[in-house]
């Protein structure tokens, strides 16, 4: 057994796309190992802005041998009437280096047909390694590639050094114009800056030694430790969510923490202002006190050993007040007019070419907000209007231009000093959320109403115009989009059929010539939907399958509904109900009734399930409204008996037109009963 290093430097790959490139390498090399028969004992990878780092231990060194079965041409044109052997039996046995006499011949289902069974011995890993491992490095996805050098490699970064070790032993390869070795560059700040590597045991000690630590968890650990204990020192606490966190971690390779102070004056500035300017101008953590007030100092994080002169350490606090005296500048510049003194220069900013200026999408916007506000019967329309008209507004703001990040936030802080009524304020300020997974969903109803119609406008717009999202092209982020309205619908348990909004609201695109059918953009939402619900709720497929091929627009019943399903599936009389529906429903697909009379009815089966279906349809009645789908099923649950009767005692494709037509229609009515909760049919029963 042996251990594997593979380490690719780099110039500083981006904080953000090194996690993204760590998974990939992992999923990659462990995939390689296993297609090429090379078992090992644990695969791990580390990096660093500057490095990523492949570890495998417990690597034999040699391939598994295999047996390779190889198919040949039929054998009535691979041997004469006599029984020897044609050119295609010869050519098949010298192409794969056997004698004729080892070919065998197999009963095949278009009959019977050569092949060779070839036993092939192992090859040394190493041999391995050298031709794969290029292909692994090459492979490696990302957002955007570079290229530096004449053979026309590219990569997310230039690449400068290639170390690869199996045990002391140089796996040799070439990538571009770079050849693999046994060196590898420590810190920046280290000397020498390139060191010979004996093993990987070795390459470890030498980097903990050189100021480099490769494990991202270590390095969030150091930046967490760091952060309390200068915070402490002030009698604060930082100010930092986890993700910023995992940003610092992946954007040094040795933090060190260093605590600076800055003039309090700049306390004044809304505090959005204030920390965004901290953590965007130069990716230092703000500190806070109990009550969570801004205190005038920061952390920032040293790439390399302690700042023993302060040089560090006034060189950060020089680069903040620059950036907070511009800040502050933006601030006042910005508060001179109201914020809806801005909202007309939004008709000289273009938001899509076709779809017009950002003014005409806020007057689209403004529409689906109300209407959606009056659907989900919020309570002060006059707000939610307010709050799309200005939401806006802060894009031609100098703060906004500055810093991008705060649109929304901005103008949240803008309308709330122009004195515009909280809701409205809070509306602005939440309608971008949710804008990943895991944000914050907006909580006022202008926000929620906003926010929902902004992020529509956007989906319905783009897929109008053909701008749909195929493979892993999305210009305008309609995924996010999407999965923003998705859970926004969820997480507010918004009762709203927002399909029927949608095709209700088909004609605020009217200025569009012609345009892609809303279908296209239902479809696509539903498709979201589906991911969400299978993903992040843990929703089994069939129920999805089940509940959205009905009427899915009212997102947050398609979950309740999903939810109800899958919570009583295991029981065995759900599974003979689901069964017994699927019948019904097979027996009347692709038939439409005017409706049934049920003095029509003869046998007493027929009698029988009319009354259950009285009974069950009244149930329904009082308990949907009601969003009670579990007490639905239960009553859905007693027809199951009354429609085993039916079926065993009811002809119900007889010879009279009348009473099949009859039947027929009081079936699809059992049927529609039942897609209130979902088409069972689509629900997968065990054995059947």
């Amino acid at each position: 057994m042996a251990e594997l290093l593979l380490e690719v430097g780099t110039e500083e790959i981006p904080a953000t796309e090194l996690p993204l490139l760590g998974k990939e390498l992992k999923q990659r090399a462990e995939a390689l190992l296993n297609e090429n028969l090379l078992s090992y004992g644990s695969l791990k990878v580390l990096y660093t802005p500057r490095r990523l780092v492949l570890l495998v231990e417990g690597l034999v060194g040699r391939q598994e041998d295999r047996t390779e079965e190889i198919l040949g041409p039929a054998a009535k044109i691979a041997f004469g009437e006599d029984g020897s052997p044609t050119a295609a039996a010869r050519g098949f046995a010298r192409s794969h280096d056997v004698k004729v006499e080892d070919l065998q011949v197999r009963e095949m289902e278009k009959g019977e047909y050569l092949f060779i069974r070839k036993e092939i011995p192992g090859r040394p890993a190493v041999e391995v390694l050298s031709e794969t491992l290029p292909r692994l490095i090459k492979g490696l996805p990302a957002a955007e590639t570079m290229r530096w050098e004449a053979t026309g490699l590219r990569f997310i970064r230039p690449i400068r050094w290639l170390l690869c070790l199996l045990d002391s032993r140089v796996v040799e390869f070439r990538l571009g114009g770079l050849r693999s070795g046994n060196r590898t560059r420590l810190h920046r700040f280290a000397e020498p800056d390139e060191v010979e590597v004996h093993d990987p045991q070795d390459y470890f000690r030498l980097l903990e030694d050189d100021l480099v630590v490769l494990d991202p968890a270590t390095r969030r650990r150091r930046i967490e430790e760091g952060l309390e204990q200068l915070a402490q020192e002030i009698g604060g606490r930082p100010f930092a969510e986890p993700e910023f966190i995992d940003y610092l971690a992946n954007f040094v390779e040795y933090p060190t923490p260093i605590l600076g102070e800055f003039a309090p004056r700049f306390l004044s500035l809304p505090q959005e202002v204030l920390f965004t300017t901290l953590r965007e101008e130069g990716h230092f953590v703000p500190l806070i006190d109990r009550e969570g007030r801004a205190l005038p100092y920061f952390v920032g994080f040293r790439d390399g050993p302690e700042d023993e002169r302060g040089l560090v350490k006034k060189g950060y606090e020089r680069i903040l007040r620059a950036k907070l005296v511009d800040s502050e500048y933006f601030f006042n510049i910005d508060r001179r007019r109201r914020l809806a003194d801005y909202v007309e220069e939004l008709r000289d900013v273009i938001y899509q070419e076709r779809l017009g200026t950002v003014w005409e999408k806020t007057e689209r916007v403004r529409r689906l907000a109300v209407e959606i506000g009056q659907r989900a019967r919020f309570k002060d329309l006059e707000k939610i209007d307010r709050a799309a008209l200005l939401c806006k507004a802060d894009l031609v703001t100098q703060m906004v231009g500055e810093f991008p990040s705060l649109e929304g936030a901005i103008g949240g802080i803008y309308a709330a000093l122009d004195g515009e009524p909280e809701g409205v304020a809070q509306g602005i300020k939440e309608h971008y959320r949710p804008r990943a997974r895991g944000d914050c969903l907006p909580k006022a109803e202008a926000g929620i109403a906003v926010s929902l119609a902004d992020k529509l406008d956007t989906v319905i717009g783009s897929i109008f115009i053909g701008e749909e999202p195929t493979g892993s092209r999305d210009p305008y982020g309609l995924r996010r989009k999407a999965n923003g309205i998705v859970r926004l619908a969820l997480g507010r348990e918004l009762d709203l059929d927002l399909y029927q909004l949608i095709r209700d609201t088909e004609g605020v695109y009217s200025f569009l010539e012609e345009h892609q059918p809303v279908e296209r953009v239902i479809d696509f939402l539903n498709e979201r939907l589906y991911q969400i619900l299978l993903q992040e709720y843990g929703i089994d497929y069939d129920i999805l399958d089940a509940t959205t091929a009905v009427s899915a627009g009212n997102l947050w019943r398609v979950l309740l509904k999903s939810q109800a399903l899958q919570g009583i599936r295991s029981g065995e009389e759900f599974s003979e109900l689901v069964i017994a529906f699927s019948r019904a429903r097979n027996i009347t697909s692709g038939y439409s009734s005017d409706g049934f009379n049920p003095e029509l009815f003869e046998e007493e089966a027929e009698r029988e399930l009319w009354q259950a279906y009285l009974e069950a349809q009244a149930a329904v009645e009082r308990l949907e409204p009601q969003r009670k789908y579990q007490e639905i099923l239960q009553e859905l649950l007693k027809l199951k008996g009354p429609i085993d009767r039916y079926f065993d005692e009811v002809l119900v494709m007889c010879d009279s037109r009348e009473l099949r037509e009859n039947r027929l229609g009081f079936l699809l009515k059992i049927v529609e009963l039942f897609f209130k909760v979902g088409d069972l049919s689509k629900i997968v029963v065990p054995g059947e």
